[in-house]
């Protein structure tokens, strides 16, 4: 598959597919952003050292989830609502990754990640979402 998508693209298209998805980062290989809001930034990084090796991670509480898929050039990390669907919603980010044109890695490891690293995802999450719905 060619590049067909931007980081910035990937992620208009991850929330078109869910209305559920309330804000996301798309990161280089390093760790570097790309796309998002740079208060995401940091909670996403976390969340994808939790499991270095998983190429998908996910954890949910009551206030919603924080879903993240990676392939060997980026990591796409969102935090979604409480009724985001995990498997559609990985399903999502695993596509607008191959849109990125990124080598296609099939999925190694599944991880749960740790609550506090899921709130502290959807605590970042909820100031650029209130901006969003206020405009």
């Amino acid at each position: 598959m060619t590049t067909a998508l931007t980081p910035a693209l990937a992620l208009d298209y991850v929330r078109e597919l869910s209305a559920d998805v309330m804000a996301g980062v798309v990161l280089d290989a390093r760790g570097d952003l790309l796309a998002g809001p740079e208060a995401l930034a940091e909670p996403a990084r976390a969340l994808l050292a939790t499991a270095p090796e998983a190429t998908e991670l996910h954890g949910a509480t009551s206030r919603g989830g924080a879903y993240a898929a990676r392939d060997d050039r980026h990591a796409i990390v969102v935090a979604a609502g409480r009724f985001a669907l995990t498997r559609v919603t990985l399903h999502d980010l695993r596509t607008a990754l191959a849109a990125l044109g990124g080598e296609s890695v099939e999925i190694r490891r599944a991880e749960a990640a740790p609550l506090a690293v899921v709130e502290a995802l959807l605590a970042a999450a909820q100031d650029p979402f209130r901006r969003h719905r206020a405009i």
